[in-house]
């Protein structure tokens, strides 16, 4: 297996909406997927990193620094996605450790409760559990 972290192009779209469907959280078009990275790829705040094995890609990860006024800024991952077919062979820890290269700082990560096996996953990483939380949301 040749695997390559590099970071994301405006020509990997497809292959990051390809793999985007595994996140599960509903179909975003392929229009709105190229409009979100172009927008990442131009801010100095984000950053973007793909996953090819054998040249095809097969995961991602985003990640952004998260400017706080009243508390410690930091960076945050904000997803990171693996083609079933291939995960548990190191890429999804090689896309993180890409990001843990690239900052110096606090790195956190949000995963949903019923994860667990994302939660197994960002521990056996070396991260821990800072806090629980609620996220509250209203549609504007």
């Amino acid at each position: 297996m040749t695997l390559l972290i590099r970071a994301a192009e405006p020509s990997d779209t497809i292959g990051i909406h390809r793999v985007s469907q595994y996140l599960g959280y509903g179909d975003q078009s392929l229009a709105d997927t190229q409009q979100a990275l172009e927008e990442l790829l131009d801010s100095p705040n984000d950053m973007v990193f793909v996953a090819l094995k054998d040249g095809e890609l097969v995961g991602w990860i985003h990640a952004f620094w998260a400017q706080r006024l009243a508390s410690a800024s930091f960076y945050e991952i904000g997803g990171l996605v693996v083609a079933p077919n291939v995960r548990r062979q190191g890429i999804a820890n090689a896309l993180v450790q890409e990001v843990l290269t690239q900052v110096d700082g606090t790195v956190r990560v949000r995963c949903n409760e019923l994860r667990t096996d994302a939660h197994q996953f960002y521990q056996a990483l070396g991260f821990i559990t800072n806090k629980s939380q609620r996220i509250f949301e209203k549609s504007c």
